[in-house]
């Protein structure tokens, strides 16, 4: 079993002190534990578990869907899944060296299982439950506010940098919002084909240009193939542009022959 100062050592790490401490004790016991003490299945953190993972998906709903008022369900419910599976939230159970903290069974505790992202992404959603019951909601929310902050803005802000996501549409439009160019707009470009099997030419355009063009069977596949495309070109002009102040000085370097030709072909 845990510590007193063990315990004391958890809370101060996630800045909540336990009026329960049996709770958190809960929140930190495995079934390898119960088996090998001979008590009852129940009594491990599995039903803790259960209720923290509702509390974890709810906070990370509400967090992106306010900070990203222009995406779609499909981008969103993509960004919830990427950050409430079993490597993010083992990701997080480390920052915060829950691996150290828990009680476990000899055998598991031999096998290394300390460091197993499964379990490390069980005990979070544990304690995140067990947080609910011992402080309320607030509290709970506080706590996974905290700890996954970091975790989800680099999810935000890479959201750009995937445009073969299933809502390209939605990414795009947070890529140019970003970037201060918030409205954007499709324009059927051509339609090929009979009425049962056309084919659809779809731009999309933002500050009067083409940012790119799609093609698909139907107007909303077209969208998001000329949405994806869209984001090709922005992070290829992204990186040529970082690449570009790099080469700067090498270009320098070659001397008057380069300026030499460009002379050239201008007399031409």
């Amino acid at each position: 079993m845990a510590e007193r100062g063990e315990l004391k050592n958890l809370q101060k790490e996630i800045h909540y002190r336990f009026h329960d401490r049996a709770l958190l004790e809960n929140a930190l016991m495995h079934t390898s534990y119960v088996n090998e003490q001979g008590m009852e299945r129940i009594l491990s953190n599995q039903r803790l578990e259960y209720l923290g993972d509702a509390v974890i998906e709810l906070v990370v709903t509400d967090i992106i869907f306010d900070k990203l008022p222009n995406a779609g369900e499909g981008l969103l419910t993509q960004l919830r899944s990427q950050l409430v599976c079993t490597a993010g939230l083992a990701r997080v159970a480390r920052s915060i060296s829950l691996g150290d903290y828990l009680i476990l069974g000899k055998g598991a505790e031999m096998t290394g299982e300390r460091d197993n992202p499964t379990i490390l992404e069980d005990a979070f959603e544990a304690l995140s439950g067990a947080i609910y019951l011992d402080g309320g909601w607030k509290k709970a929310d506080s706590f996974v506010r905290g700890t996954m902050k970091v975790s989800i803005l680099n999810a935000i802000d890479d959201i750009g940098g995937r445009p073969t996501g299933s809502d390209r549409k939605s990414a795009l439009q947070i890529e140019l919002q970003k970037r201060g160019q918030a409205h954007i707009s499709y324009r059927v470009a051509a339609a090929e084909g009979p009425a049962h099997d056309k084919t659809f030419y779809i731009d999309v355009y933002s500050a009067g240009k083409i940012l790119g063009s799609g093609v698909g069977s139907s107007k909303k596949e077209a969208e998001q193939d000329a949405a994806g495309k869209a984001l090709e070109a922005l992070h290829s002009k992204t990186r040529q542009r970082k690449g570009g102040g790099r080469q700067k000085s090498g270009a320098k370097a070659k001397g008057s022959r380069g300026g030499s030709a460009g002379n050239a072909k201008r007399r031409r």
